[in-house]
């Protein structure tokens, strides 16, 4: 495993494996930080750590911000099938969207910067102390926003920032909500979307990102 550092972010990768294509992750890292800062008006609490795995044959990304800002990136190629992701590059939408994640976790205000520095960052909640539960949110307390929220406000930027290309505009969310009207089927309450929701769900937790994405596209 090899790594690149700079002032925002920090690489890790396996070389040579995948050594062609750290340049353009870094790029578009670099691309979609610049826009988050001046969209949110964000100054990271600390660099970003990127980990490079090819352990999936779909491609796919995660994002956290505690105990430290980070992004897992699988290389493989993303699946199109039934058209719930869009057919932009793989990079480029996957940093727009795990960064939107980053900025609105990471994001504070005096009195989380106090309470980081009281606590000497983000502690990490955990079942063996409960009690890790109120000092991660007394730091990082947007990181208690509910799945559909957060998902739905990184797939409305990820669609602007790539110029209408995204899932805020996809037809597969289009078709699935005009079908429920048709069909009058059950639309989920807040509550009810992040405990029956989940249960119910399809395509790997997309209700979050269709429920999500049409409120912000109702907002806008």
């Amino acid at each position: 495993m090899d790594f690149i550092e700079t002032d925002d972010f920090r690489l890790l990768y396996l070389d040579p494996f995948q050594t062609y294509l750290t340049p353009h992750v870094a790029r578009t890292f670099q691309n979609s930080m610049a826009f988050q800062r001046r969209i949110f008006d964000w100054t990271p609490y600390e660099k970003s750590t990127l980990l490079l795995i090819d352990l999936s044959d779909y491609g796919n990304a995660g994002a956290g911000a505690s105990p430290s800002n980070g992004l897992t990136i699988y290389v493989a190629p993303p699946s199109h099938t039934l058209e719930t992701l869009p057919g932009g590059e793989r990079m480029y939408s996957l940093m727009n969207h795990e960064l939107v994640h980053v900025a609105n976790m990471d994001v504070a205000n005096s009195l989380d910067l106090r309470w980081r520095s009281f606590f000497g960052g983000k502690p990490r909640q955990t079942e063996e102390h409960p009690e890790s539960i109120l000092y991660n949110y007394l730091t990082i307390p947007r990181l208690s926003s509910p799945r559909w929220f957060l998902e739905g406000a990184a797939s409305f930027m990820e669609t602007w920032m790539a110029g209408g290309i995204g899932r805020a505009q996809g037809a597969y969310d289009e078709m699935v909500f005009r079908a429920m009207v048709r069909d009058d089927a059950h639309f989920y309450s807040g509550l009810g979307l992040v405990s029956k929701g989940v249960a119910a769900d399809f395509q790997t937790g997309t209700n979050a990102y269709l429920y999500g994405t049409r409120f912000f596209s109702y907002l806008a």
